[in-house]
């Protein structure tokens, strides 16, 4: 009868190691699928992990807190040292967000941040913070690709549907290559063909695959009942003469 105890400790002991076991698994099980995930994507769009990891070093999670919990988030990146650019429409459309606003960078690292301005017919904001170490992407000449007269390779880097601020450090991700369609002069905006934007990726860098500079911000998609991967990506000439107008600085 004395030993019956033992053997329950024992057992005890055996199903709460295996039940550790089980946890570190699936923890390198999820770790070791992000990995592949991330540098899967990556290779389809012709960047290798080490150009991946700098650009992210330029692209920040963002999140503004609302009254009642709620919140909004999306994307942003930076494009001068201590400014960020991303969508107006993150912070909500009708009824902004007027909260405290937080950005993450890819190390997780928290950062206060401040609304500098906002262009609600470009659909632009711009952001400041304090850190000045995190540098800023290379910005495309955006009036050459107007009348694209060749194929222009395009991808986006950022955050689709995080919610929870806790994994955007993790959540980094690069999208499927799309092409540049056409350029709407009358609103400044390239329409784009087969480019991944979603939830998320508001704000957004998008790149010129063949030398990855900054032609635009992402901004939305056709519904795909309407359109199959069209989307709307607002030029960099537009965040330039509106980072002009609201620093008194200028943009490369």
């Amino acid at each position: 009868m004395a030993r019956k105890p033992a053997h329950a400790t024992a057992l005890l002991f055996s199903l709460f190691f295996l039940g550790l076991l089980v946890t570190v698994f699936a923890y390198v099980d999820v770790e070791w699928t992000h990995w592949l995930f991330v540098k899967d994507r990556a290779s389809h769009s012709g960047v290798d992990q080490q150009q991946f990891q700098k650009l992210r070093q330029s692209i920040l999670y963002v999140h503004s807190d609302c009254p009642g919990g709620a919140g909004h988030s999306g994307t942003g990146f930076i494009v001068k040292s201590g400014f960020v650019a991303t969508a107006a429409h993150i912070f909500g459309e009708g009824h902004p967000c007027n909260g405290p606003i937080h950005l993450i960078d890819y190390k997780g690292v928290e950062h206060a941040a401040t609304l500098a301005g906002v262009s609600a017919e470009d659909d632009l904001a711009l952001l400041k913070f304090t850190d000045a170490t995190l540098p800023a992407l290379h910005l495309a000449n955006a009036t050459t690709y107007e009348t694209p007269n060749r194929i222009v390779r395009l991808v986006t880097i950022g955050y689709p549907l995080t919610n929870a601020r806790a994994s955007a450090p993790d959540s980094a991700s690069i999208s499927g290559e799309g092409t540049l369609s056409r350029f709407q002069r009358d609103s400044n905006v390239f329409v784009t063909s087969g480019l991944n934007l979603n939830p998320g990726n508001s704000g957004g860098p998008v790149f010129v695959r063949d030398d990855w500079t900054v032609l635009g911000i992402a901004r939305s998609k056709l519904p795909n009942t309407v359109g199959d991967g069209i989307g709307f990506v607002a030029s960099i000439r537009s965040l330039q003469t509106f980072f002009r107008a609201t620093t008194g600085q200028e943009l490369q």
